[in-house]
């Protein structure tokens, strides 16, 4: 569940550089391969920019989140297994 919550963290932190700093890499070489016609001056600078930032939140933000699950699962494997302890205590009569 954390690793979701750090998706959307990446995802949204990448779409706001992308927004703000325009042409950020893969985001621009994979539009201009899918859809070449998005640049040219018919169509809104900003459509190219919020599909540039979906781009790049939706890469970086899988990249983060499986270094983030193999960062956790080598995390808890060193951890070792958990111990519980129960102490159970009887009503003496």
């Amino acid at each position: 569940m954390i690793g979701a919550v750090v998706f959307v963290i990446a995802f949204v932190l990448f779409l706001l550089i992308s927004l703000a700093i325009p042409g950020v890499p893969p985001g621009q070489t994979i539009l201009n391969a899918l859809v070449p016609d998005i640049y040219n001056q018919a169509v809104d600078p900003m459509y190219q920019q919020l599909a540039e930032g979906i781009i790049n939140g939706v890469i970086y933000g899988v990249i983060i989140w499986i270094v983030f699950s193999i960062a956790m699962y080598f995390y808890n494997k060193m951890r070792g297994p958990k111990e519980v302890v129960v102490k159970v205590e009887t009503e003496k009569k």
